[in-house]
């Protein structure tokens, strides 16, 4: 019985895993977009290059297109605001910026 439910949760972490990737067309717009807004903090090239691979990052870790999707959509409400500034702190704490 213990051998059979290890084998359920190792098969659903395994397929959570898979299923938070967006695809490479919505990673580039977030990266893209991250970069036009992003530099003019002009904070150099180096330090915002590394800032948007973090936010496209964290993103691409949390997220499939679906759920991307329906967070846009909801752009303006408390959770779309949560989660967009969670990831600002987080990547600017990551890059030295905090």
């Amino acid at each position: 019985m213990k051998k059979i439910f290890l084998i359920l949760a190792f098969s659903f972490a395994i397929f959570n895993i898979c299923q938070s990737k967006i695809s490479k067309v919505y990673y580039n717009e977030l990266y893209d977009g991250c970069m036009e807004e992003a530099i003019k903090a002009n904070r150099g090239f180096k330090v915002t290059k590394e800032y948007c691979k973090c936010s496209a990052d964290h993103f691409d870790d949390n997220y499939n297109d679906t759920e991307l999707v329906k967070l846009v959509q909801h752009e303006g409400g408390a959770a779309y605001y949560d989660v967009i500034n969670f990831v600002i702190n987080k990547c600017k704490k990551k890059i030295g910026l905090q």
